[in-house]
C-alpha cells in the first residue's frame, strides 16, 4: 500500500542531430527560405501550350466557307432544272426545237405535201388530217415529260434538302473554329489557375524541404507516476542514515 497518493509527471527526452550534421542542416533550411524568396521554379511553359491550326486545315476551312456561301454550280443547275420541269415549261413543243425538227416538220411536210398534190391543200380537211397526224406524237410527248414531272416531284424534297448540305458545311467550319476558341480558353484558364495556386506551392515547397532537412529528429515527452510522499520519506530517511554514519565516526 503506497502512502499519500500517486501524481503523473511528465518527461521530455529530445533527440538532436549530431553535431557534424547541424551545419548542412542549417544550410537546407536557410536554400529552403532563399528559394521561398525567389520564387523560383513556378514559371509557366512560355510558348503557346496550344497547336494551332495547320496551313492544310486553314485552307480546307476557307474553301469549305467559301462553297458553302457561294453553294454549287451543278446544284443550282439542277435546282432550276428541276423547277422548270415542275412548272411544265417543257410541255409546249415549241420550246423543244428537236421535238419540232425531228417530229412534228417531217410529218406537216408529209401530210401538206399530200393534200398539194391533190389540189385540196388548206381545205378543212388538210386541217383535220394535219391535226390528227400530230395528235399521237405530241400526245406521246406530253406523257413523256408528266412522267418527268412525276419523277420530279419525288426528286424535289431531295433537292430541296441539299441546300442545307452548304449550311452544315459552314456549321462544322464553325465547329471547329469554337473547339480551337475554347482550347484557348481551357489554356488560359490553367495558366490563371497555376499562378494563383503557386503561392501556397512554393510555401508548401518550402515547408516540405525544411522538414525533410531536420531528418525526423524531434522532442518527444513522455509520461510517469510518482509519490511525492515517499519521495519525502526516502529523503529523510537518507538523511537520519547519513547522520547515523557521521555520528559514528
Amino acid at each position: 500500500m503506497s502512502l499519500g497518493g500517486d501524481k503523473v509527471g511528465n518527461t521530455t527526452t529530445t533527440v538532436n542531430p549530431p553535431a557534424y550534421a547541424a551545419p548542412y542542416l542549417a544550410y537546407g533550411a536557410n536554400e529552403a527560405q532563399r528559394l521561398y524568396d525567389m520564387g523560383g521554379g513556378f514559371n509557366y511553359y512560355p510558348e503557346h501550350t496550344v497547336a494551332g491550326f495547320s496551313p492544310e486545315q486553314q485552307m480546307a476551312m476557307t474553301l469549305q466557307t467559301n462553297r458553302a456561301l457561294s453553294g454549287s454550280p451543278l446544284q443550282r443547275e439542277s435546282q432550276n432544272q428541276a423547277l422548270n420541269t415542275l412548272q411544265g415549261n417543257f410541255l409546249n413543243p415549241t420550246t423543244n426545237p428537236y421535238f419540232k425538227t425531228a417530229v412534228l416538220d417531217p410529218i406537216t411536210d408529209q401530210v401538206q405535201s399530200t393534200f398539194s398534190r391533190a389540189g385540196r391543200l388548206g381545205s378543212g380537211a388538210n386541217q383535220d388530217y394535219l391535226t390528227k397526224s400530230l395528235a399521237t406524237p405530241l400526245m406521246q410527248n406530253y406523257e413523256t415529260e408528266r412522267a418527268r414531272q412525276n419523277a420530279m416531284i419525288g426528286a424535289a424534297p431531295s433537292l430541296a434538302q441539299s441546300d442545307y448540305q452548304d449550311y452544315g458545311n459552314l456549321a462544322r467550319v464553325g465547329a471547329l473554329r469554337q473547339q480551337q476558341a475554347q482550347k484557348d480558353i481551357l489554356a488560359n484558364m490553367e495558366r490563371y489557375n497555376f499562378l494563383q495556386a503557386a503561392p501556397a506551392q512554393n510555401l508548401n515547397q518550402m515547408l516540405g524541404q525544411v522538414t525533410q532537412a531536420a531528418g525526423g529528429y524531434n522532442s518527444q515527452t513522455n509520461p510517469y507516476l510518482y509519490n511525492p510522499l515517499q519521495q519525502g520519506l526516502g529523503t529523510i530517511t537518507d538523511i537520519i542514515g547519513i547522520g547515523s554514519f557521521l555520528g559514528g565516526l
